[in-house]
Parts: structure tokens; C-alpha cells; sequence
């Protein structure tokens, strides 16, 4: 195997002049970081400053609760942008790389070949959808207010957490079971760690979208419309949900290290890249 992984790159019959490639591309692990760091510091940031202006109170934990009014909302879609951008994009990088493994290590005619393949490229798409349901979130804020709030924009928003939340722990399950398909992707820790992930992430969705609005439902028939006990246990699974999907992309880190990527452009049958300078037949710059 080759020492680096390269992301991107285009065939050599695609160009008709000679280039001079840069086979260093970008390193892939420095956005990696920026996507396990930014929601924390972004939350952080939000959640100081929506307690401190009284604007976010117990029980109502939330993390769509800490970005409902500004500064902190301001703060909270820009930082939840940028990771809602990041997101996808090395999805579509540990996508690539686990796509040649599949290769490599089943090959085509592997009874599970084709099966393997089909989710590796779902987990690709749960990953975009996870990416646009954050977009959702950060830009249709749940709150009812005299700036234009309303109770139309608090139900979108709520479809909209729904598709992040959903899609991240559908990656958490793909990612999982591409690890008992693939026997060598990742150490023993790491495909530990992202079967732990799993499960959690699972267990947290289903009881933050399904077991806590029937139990709202139960106890609102009952006569109890305050159970902040409730309210607070929701908000504590909401927010570690948030951490247990994004904490699979931290089993991706030793694989990110040796991987980079390349960014290409290609007009009829040339291909332009970031990473190479054209050069003619002498040797001279185009």
C-alpha cells in the first residue's frame, strides 16, 4: 500500500499536456480537527452566554435553546455551519478511502461485494443529510417571538433536528456494520469505540424523537403538564447525542493522518487541479 493515501485524483489519459503533479495535496486530519473542536467551543460559547443573559433557564437545556436569541445565535449558525459543511465533505473523504479497502480487501467477486459497497455510499448520503439537518437547525431557530417567530418555523425547525439527528446515528450504524464486514478497517479500539457509538447514539434518538413525546403525551392525558424532571433528562440525551455521533469521526483520526485529498476541475479532456503546474513539452510553464 502506498504510504499516502490521495483523494481526488484524475486519471492521466483525461489531460492532454504534460503536468507537474504536487503529490502532497492537503492533509485531510487538520479539518478533522476543526470538526471535533468547533461544536464544542461553539456550544460552549452559546450555552455561556444564553445562561448568563437569562434567555436559556432549567430545564430547558437545549441546544436549539442556547442559540434562540442573540449574540449567541449569531455565534451558534456560524459555528454550526461550518461544521455542517465539514461534515459531508469527510464523509465523502473516509467514503473514498473505505471504498478502495473494499476493493482491496474483498474484491469483486466477494459474495458481500456489491452489499458492502451500497452502504458504504449510504453512509456517504445519511452523512449529507445529516449535514443539510444541521443547516435547518441553525437557521430556523425555535423560538416564538415579536422578530418574526412563529410556530410554523418552530415545527420546521423541529424537522430539521430530526433529520440531523437521525442521519447521524444512521452513520453511526453504517459505520459500525461496514467494521463486521471489513475485519481489518480500524484497530480493536477503534471499532470498539464505534460499535459503543452505535448503540448510544441509537439508544439516545430513539428515546429523545419516540420514548419522551409519548411520555409527554401519557402525562399531559394525566393532568400533569410540569415534569421538569422530564424536560431536563431530554435536554441531557439531546446534547450527548450530539457528542456520541460526532465522537465516531474521532475513531477516523490514525486513518485521516495518512490520507489527503485533491481538488480537480475538468473542462472536456483536461482536468486542472490546485496541485499542479502545466507545463509544455520542453519542460517550460504554460
Amino acid at each position: 500500500l502506498r504510504k499516502t493515501d490521495m483523494i481526488g485524483l484524475i486519471p492521466s489519459e483525461l489531460t492532454t499536456t504534460r503536468r507537474s503533479l504536487n503529490d502532497e495535496g492537503w492533509l485531510a486530519a487538520p479539518l478533522l480537527r476543526v470538526l471535533l473542536t468547533l461544536p464544542i467551543l461553539t456550544f460552549i460559547v452559546t450555552y455561556a452566554i444564553s445562561l448568563s443573559n437569562g434567555k436559556q433557564e432549567y430545564p430547558y437545556l437545549f441546544l436549539s435553546v442556547s442559540i434562540e436569541s442573540k449574540p449567541a445565535s449569531c455565534i451558534g449558525t456560524f459555528g454550526l455551519s461550518i461544521t455542517c459543511l465539514l461534515a459531508p465533505f469527510l464523509a465523502f473523504v473516509r467514503y473514498s478511502y473505505v471504498k478502495r479497502r473494499i476493493r482491496e480487501d474483498l474484491g469483486p467477486k466477494h459474495a458481500d461485494y456489491v452489499m458492502v459497497k451500497l452502504w458504504n455510499r449510504r453512509a456517504l448520503k445519511s452523512a449529507i443529510l445529516t449535514g443539510i439537518g444541521g443547516h435547518g437547525v441553525s437557521s430556523f431557530q425555535s423560538v416564538v417571538d415579536d422578530c418574526g417567530g412563529a410556530k410554523w418555523i418552530v415545527g420546521v425547525h423541529l424537522i430539521f433536528a430530526t433529520i440531523f439527528f437521525g442521519g447521524g446515528s444512521v452513520y453511526c450504524f453504517i459505520a459500525h456494520w461496514l467494521d463486521t464486514k471489513l475485519p481489518e478497517l480500524g484497530t480493536a479500539r477503534e471499532r470498539w469505540l464505534r460499535k459503543l457509538f452505535c448503540y448510544g447514539t441509537i439508544f439516545q434518538f430513539l428515546s429523545v424523537c419516540g420514548l419522551f413525546p409519548i411520555l409527554v403525551v401519557i402525562l399531559t392525558s394525566m393532568g400533569i403538564t410540569e415534569a421538569d424532571w422530564l424536560i431536563a433528562i431530554a435536554a441531557f440525551l439531546e446534547v450527548t447525542m450530539l457528542g456520541t455521533f460526532m465522537s465516531t469521526y474521532v475513531t477516523f483520526i490514525e486513518e485521516f493522518k495518512s490520507l489527503r485529498f485533491q481538488m480537480h476541475v475538468i473542462h472536456s479532456d483536461r482536468a486542472y487541479s490546485l496541485h499542479e503546474r502545466p507545463i509544455d513539452n520542453k519542460g517550460g510553464a504554460v
